[in-house]
């Protein structure tokens, strides 16, 4: 049986110069959240000379997987001899 890392809804909030982007990240870690934020906003935080010009803060919440279990029975309507 494997067992399977939960993962984390991160709801994030990018400022910079004023504006403001909020986005919800579904993640298995920190780690892999900043690598998202940065693959799809790396223009909006860092300017043409490479600083970082943005703020990230961010709030974190676990997400719980549910396993519906059900028994599946196969009735029969042959009477046993």
């Amino acid at each position: 049986m494997t067992t399977i890392k939960p993962r984390k809804r991160y709801t994030v909030k990018i400022e910079r110069n004023g504006e403001t982007i909020q986005i919800v990240i579904i993640a298995k870690s920190l780690e892999s959240m900043y690598k998202e934020v940065y693959r799809l906003y790396a223009d909006f935080l860092i300017d043409e000379k490479g600083n970082d010009t943005g703020t990230i803060s961010f709030e974190e919440i676990a997400l719980f997987s549910t396993v519906k279990q059900e028994l599946y029975i196969q009735a029969s309507n042959r009477c046993q001899e």
